[in-house]
């Protein structure tokens, strides 16, 4: 796949430098930590990707030495409201950095604080910045206290404002190349589903499951595939650790399955359900319910729309429904692409005042899992993407479509 072009980023950046402008901030800072994974490839280095990402092909991310944006350590990008923007490191990369990067302004702390990274952050971002005295915008989720003393330190007579949750929402609306890429992401993921059904037999343990579903998410194009497995008692309560045991599936088990896959430095998120061999009704009703929270909250989903509008479809649903009082409340669904973006659907979306509701928007692309977890019956959280349309939502994903089938083939056994 072609990659996002630099002039994308280029225009991230400008609208970063129009926010500093409007807020009347000299300048955003713009953190990103370690890189991390946890099953589904989540990370805190959002900003370095979203802002800089590649210079070069996706497919040489396996043949060359790259470093940017798969950054190992700390780096704080620094825009200001207007020029270009800098970027400070913590490791001796620079040139390798510099290769790689479009960015001209690439500086590292080890040349003077190697052993006091942030530190050097915050003296090298004043010296970037000439000693500014009015506002900036500091950004990063699990930015470090140490850092924000730092900077404190560094521009005393300076205001410092949180900004995260300002950057969090420009990735929120995807420009139409970043929807190309996670449309193939879900395509991807939803290769790995259709192996985990084909290899879901009694006898087959939970760790092989996990294998089949992975493999063909890499011989389908995907970097860094990752699945949890819970079979049986485990599926009913989900990411139980660890994600996949020695545990072998047995007619009736509910499989309880998360799975997606990295591309391009953007993810894939979704979850099917299913049921070894012959299931009882209520595992049936329980994928049925799931189904139709799903199916509402698809109905419900519109630009213009609200993601408390949304919850309170699929919450119509259990009016009246035995597995009500089993629903998951902590999350029906949030945004994805660059790690974890908002919106975060939980239980308490539901009752958010109209003026902390979150208006949905053309483009946005967002991941619903309504599930539903009944001790002595499983678990199963039916989980698709969808793409915010004028008039709708495009479903990108099969799960819900696979649920239909698993329903009607459970129900002709009668």
């Amino acid at each position: 796949m072609d990659p996002i072009p630099i002039s994308e980023y280029r225009d991230r950046l400008r609208k970063c430098q129009e926010l500093a402008h409007r807020k009347g901030w000299d300048a955003i800072l713009a953190f990103s930590g370690h890189r991390f994974s946890m099953s589904q490839g989540i990370e805190d280095g959002q900003n370095l990707r979203y802002l800089v990402g590649f210079n070069f092909s996706p497919n040489e991310i396996q043949e060359r030495d790259v470093v940017v944006p798969y950054h190992g350590s700390e780096n704080l990008l620094i825009i200001p409201h207007e020029g270009e923007s800098s970027l400070i490191i913590s490791t001796a990369e620079t040139e390798r950095i510099r290769k790689q990067t479009w960015l001209h302004d690439v500086r590292t702390t080890t040349d003077q604080f190697a052993n006091a990274k942030y530190l050097g952050m915050s003296h090298i971002a004043l010296e970037i910045l000439n000693g500014k005295k009015g506002k900036l915008g500091i950004a990063g989720e699990h930015l470090p206290m140490d850092l924000h003393l730092e900077l404190a330190r560094a521009f005393p007579r300076t205001k410092l404002i949180d900004c995260t949750r300002d950057l969090d929402s420009h990735r929120m609306v995807k420009g139409e190349n970043e929807i190309r890429i996670m449309r193939k992401a879900a395509e991807i993921a939803d290769e790995g589903v259709a192996a985990l059904i084909e290899a879901c037999r009694p006898g087959v343990a939970e760790y092989e499951v996990h294998q089949a579903a992975e493999k063909a998410m890499f011989d389908a194009g995907g970097d860094g595939p990752w699945s949890v497995i819970l079979s049986g008692p485990r599926s009913v309560i989900p990411y139980i650790s660890p994600d996949f045991t020695q545990r072998k599936l047995r007619d009736g088990d509910m499989v309880y399955a998360d799975i997606g896959t990295e591309l391009m430095g953007y993810h894939s998120d979704i979850q099917p359900a299913y049921i070894v061999g012959r299931g009882s009704k209520d595992q049936v009703d329980l994928v049925q319910t799931s189904l139709n929270m799903m199916k509402a909250m698809v109905n419900a989903t519109h630009q213009g729309a609200t993601d408390t509008e949304v919850l309170r479809a699929a919450y119509k649903i259990l009016e009246g429904n035995p597995f009500r009082d089993h629903v998951r409340t902590y999350t029906f669904g949030h945004g994805y692409g660059v790690g974890l973006d908002p919106p975060d659907l939980t239980g308490r979306t539901l009752t958010l005042p109209r003026n902390k509701q979150t208006k949905l928007k053309q483009n946005m692309v967002l991941c619903f899992e309504p599930g539903i977890f009944v001790p002595g019956v499983g678990g199963a959280a039916i989980e698709d993407e969808v793409v915010v349309t004028a008039n709708g939502c495009e479903v990108i994903s099969r799960c819900a479509e696979r649920a239909e089938s698993l329903i009607d083939q459970q129900r002709s056994l009668g």
